[in-house]
């Protein structure tokens, strides 16, 4: 029997469907939970539940203190569909594997770079916040999974350009099997994954803060080219 949707899930499907078609646009502030809860007549948990996912999925941020932000317009359902159509829907052999990475260094070495171009304050405080997310979660594996996707998204976010943020969302199933399959290896090797962070990691956020877009394109690729050598060679330095 089909699971019945529940009221978060339509929420979520109706502002997801707003976000696409341009009624909320780019940036802009979300309703507050409490007149989502009046225009769509349900209670502030399910508008929080919606948002939540929400904001897993990518499609809107939150900034201390003033709410609920559109990440980026993600274009009409047939456009979506058309982007997730762009990558193949499965990695399925050690070739896609190094394919993949290829891909990855020019995605994100260049998402680095027009990050560090173009960074907000909010963007440097997002992505530093996630970098120590990202070490305190290192006991949780899918915790530290998913921090980590979200500080590569962030980048992305960062950037302020839609193409990046479309093409980031077409790869992300892809991304997030890569980041665990690279972090299983290193476990399974008992190397201490949050010092890899942090001598991977840290370097990228710092040449963003700082404005350095060479630097962060040059420190980005280099975080990926590592992780491919770690697990295809078995190289750790």
């Amino acid at each position: 029997m089909a699971r019945r949707p529940k009221l978060s899930d339509v929420l979520y499907a109706e502002v997801l469907d707003q976000i696409r078609s341009g009624q909320f646009e780019h940036d802009a502030k979300l309703p507050s939970e409490n007149e989502l809860s009046t225009r769509f007549g349900v209670s502030r948990p399910v508008v929080r539940d919606a948002l939540r996912r929400l904001r897993i999925d990518g499609y809107i941020h939150s900034r201390q203190g003033a709410g609920s932000f559109v990440t980026a317009p993600v274009g009409g359902a047939v456009e979506h569909e058309a982007g997730l159509r762009m990558l193949p829907t499965q990695i399925t052999s050690i070739s896609d594997v190094q394919k993949f990475y290829d891909y990855r260094i020019s995605l994100e070495g260049e998402a680095a770079y027009f990050a560090a171009t173009y960074r907000t304050e909010d963007d440097i405080r997002r992505i530093g916040a996630l970098l120590q997310s990202m070490k305190a979660q290192q006991a949780d594996a899918s915790g530290a999974i998913e921090e980590d996707l979200k500080f590569h998204f962030a980048i992305a976010q960062a950037t302020h350009n839609q193409f990046f943020l479309s093409v980031w969302d077409a790869s992300k199933s892809h991304i997030r099997f890569i980041i665990e399959m690279a972090r299983n290896f290193a476990v399974r090797h008992s190397r201490d994954h949050t010092t890899m962070i942090r001598s991977s990691h840290e370097p990228i956020f710092e040449c963003i803060r700082d404005g350095d877009a060479e630097g962060a394109r040059e420190k980005m690729r280099e975080h990926i080219s590592r992780s491919r050598e770690r697990v295809f060679f078995g190289k750790w330095t």
